[in-house]
């Protein structure tokens, strides 16, 4: 019977600690088994029946685990709810903190940029500048002193160049003639002449000669510098010149045209009077007055018709060509026409050589 006994509280106490593993209160079941036990083992006690302690120990903790069973599933609930919050929590830390450093590379790769970019733009302008310098340089290496002796007339000088005296002609501006041998004093000559003596003579001048050095009557040709500021661009600008164009020399013949369309749109100088400035040069007859128109003649009665002449044989007429300017002229003849030739006429010859549209 004792040996029932012992096994029967081995069961209980047994299944009240396995009931331990749902809830902590089972624990409580345990503990009166273990007093039923001491009881048991030693009768002089309190305890009148041990061994019922022993058996209701299980008992106690079967319902204690029945009771806070469905608590402490809900407990690791929140535990595992409370788990899964810190891991959210720490994964949004992460992706905040990889989000700022993928932001921080970021605005570290456009400060590169940027700093790469801004070097690269100071490279160039560098180079530009290296460029600019260059071409400064070499503008400065094609440009001769000289001092200004006199003024022939609007766009011919004479100058001091290296102790020699040389006669320069303008590159790319035709004025109106002064001293002309055919063509006389031009409306506005006077004032061409009189500024190019005020703004030059007597001065040191700088002279940058064209490629074709010289012109046919020996003239060196070229581009005039007052300080800074090329007087041939001066004269186009002021109304005073034309752009004439004598190949190879056109090195600047955007800038001078530019100039010449301002002045022409303005109607300063040469440009007041419609038609005073052609490609060919000038037209005075665009200076004189319209003619007074012929006055009405009443016709007479005719006469009696006199008797018929005997006929008189004519000479053969010189064939004559005309064209309306150099350029239709040189279309045919490149090269221009000397006095005597069919097409040749002096409102061609400008400069009264006997050749009219030469190169």
């Amino acid at each position: 019977m004792k040996i029932i006994k012992i096994i029967i509280a081995a069961i209980a106490l047994f299944f009240a600690l396995i009931l331990c593993v749902i809830t902590p209160w089972a624990l409580v079941g345990v503990l009166v088994v273990l007093v039923g036990l001491f009881a048991w083992r030693r009768p002089v006690t309190a305890v009148k029946k041990p061994f019922l302690f022993v058996l209701l120990g299980p008992i106690i903790s079967f319902i204690l685990a029945m009771i806070f069973f469905q608590p402490a599933s809900e407990t690791m609930q929140q535990v595992q709810e409370a788990k899964n919050e810190k891991i959210e929590e720490r994964d949004a830390e992460s992706e905040k903190k990889a989000a700022a450093l993928e932001e921080k590379e970021k605005e570290l790769a456009e400060k590169e940029q940027e700093l790469a970019d801004k070097e690269a733009a100071a490279l160039e302008t560098e180079k530009e500048i290296v460029k600019e310098e260059a071409s400064v340089a070499e503008e400065t290496s094609k440009l001769v002193s000289a001092k200004v002796l006199s003024v022939t007339d609007g766009d011919t000088i004479k100058v001091d160049l290296n102790g020699k005296e040389e006669s320069v002609r303008l590159i790319l501006v035709d004025t109106p003639e002064t001293k002309h041998p055919q063509l006389g004093k031009q409306p506005l000559g006077d004032e061409a002449s009189a500024f190019t003596t005020e703004q030059l003579s007597g001065k040191e001048i700088q002279i940058e000669p064209g490629v074709e050095e010289r012109d046919r009557y020996g003239r060196l040709l070229a581009y005039i510098y007052v300080g800074d500021k090329m007087f041939n661009k001066t004269l186009i600008e002021k109304g005073l010149a034309r752009v004439a164009v004598y190949p190879p020399n056109t090195e600047y013949l955007d800038e001078l045209e530019t100039a010449q369309a301002t002045a022409k749109e303005q109607g300063i100088g040469i440009w007041e009077v419609e038609n005073y400035a052609t490609e060919d040069g000038y037209d005075a007859a665009a200076y004189e007055p319209e003619p007074e128109p012929e006055p009405v003649v009443v016709a007479e009665p005719e006469p009696e018709p006199a008797p018929e002449p005997e006929p008189v044989v004519e000479e053969p007429v010189a064939q004559v060509e005309s064209f309306q300017n150099c350029t239709a002229l040189r279309a045919v003849y490149p090269d221009g026409v000397p006095a005597g030739h069919p097409a040749y006429a002096s409102k061609h010859d400008r400069d009264g050589d006997d050749y009219a549209c030469e190169n």
